[in-house]
């Protein structure tokens, strides 16, 4: 897709709506994700700025409304996000977190008592994704036809019931990349080590020691 067809969707989106779409908007009612998005211009707030919109960035968002998306974003994610990951796949950024909390590890501990142990056990901060991540990631879910490898949940179906799209799951996790002094975490995503999975099954998978062998 072209820069112009991008924000002419945007915009287009933006009169159906009457308002600034969010990125949750633009995912389920666009004819792109706001992951195509991000990975075209860098982040959803500078693809808004490059279609002439402000960011709708919200000052004061209902504390239950902010645990709930903090949860939806650990869910997609496999992890307690970090504030990084919070500003690139969440509907919001940090900063009515801080506001709300005061600190990030505060929000955690609110959303789930055990977030913040496995955020510290996880060291998830020092941990990137590889380079073309968002790319991967959508090329997988095509490879997959659009559903959970699992239970055959389809993407959209996936989206109406979670409000999110399915999670990408790697079989071996970036850490043991990371940690390799002769690997990156881009070789973690190789396709035979990425499967299409919907929150349930991506959450079950978690907690196997064995992982399924993807052909």
């Amino acid at each position: 897709m072209s820069e112009e067809d991008l924000i002419s969707g945007l915009n287009s989106l933006a009169e159906e709506l009457g308002h600034v779409p969010r990125k949750d908007e633009m995912r389920e009612q666009g004819k792109w994700s706001a992951a195509v998005y991000q990975e075209r211009f860098g982040s959803w707030n500078e693809a808004l700025r490059i279609a002439g919109f402000e960011p709708n960035e919200r000052w004061r968002v209902p504390r239950d409304e902010l645990l709930a998306e903090l949860r939806a974003v650990t869910d997609d994610l496999g992890h307690p996000p970090t504030t990084t990951e919070m500003n690139e796949h969440g509907n919001f950024t940090i900063d009515p977190y801080q506001r709300e909390f005061g600190t990030w590890r505060t929000a955690l501990q609110a959303a789930d008592s055990d977030y913040l142990e496995n955020y510290r056990q996880s060291d998830t901060e020092t941990v990137p994704f590889g380079s073309n991540w968002l790319q991967i990631r959508e090329g997988i879910i095509t490879r997959d036809n659009e559903s959970c490898l699992r239970c055959g949940m389809g993407r959209e179906a996936h989206r109406e019931k979670f409000g999110r799209d399915l999670p990408v799951h790697h079989r071996i996790p970036r850490r043991r990349f990371y940690d390799d002094p002769d690997q990156s975490v881009d070789d973690a995503d190789v396709p035979s080590n990425l499967l299409t999975l919907c929150i349930p099954c991506h959450r079950r998978l978690e907690r196997l020691p064995v992982q399924p062998v993807v052909d």
